[in-house]
């Protein structure tokens, strides 16, 4: 079975990769700037369910503007 990692950890990985650090060591922690239950949810696979082709989430955090898309593609920017 194929486990793909939750939008919240691909934020935090590319937060991480863009500051040259460990994701370990970045400062603010996620949770503050949104709600990650909800964002993994919105944007997770469907078992039996449609699948979202459209859409977006942006929100500040750590300095950057990150921006979720309904593919599970994580930007930043700043």
């Amino acid at each position: 079975m194929y486990l793909s990692k939750s939008v919240s950890e691909k934020i935090v990985e590319r937060i991480a990769e863009a500051k040259d650090t460990e994701p370990s060591e970045i400062d603010e922690s996620l949770f503050a700037a949104v709600d990650t239950d909800s964002l993994n949810s919105l944007f997770a696979s469907r078992e039996n369910g449609p699948t979202r082709n459209e859409g977006e989430v942006q929100f500040p955090y750590n300095g950057f503007i990150v921006t979720v898309t309904a593919q599970g593609e994580v930007t930043l920017e700043g």
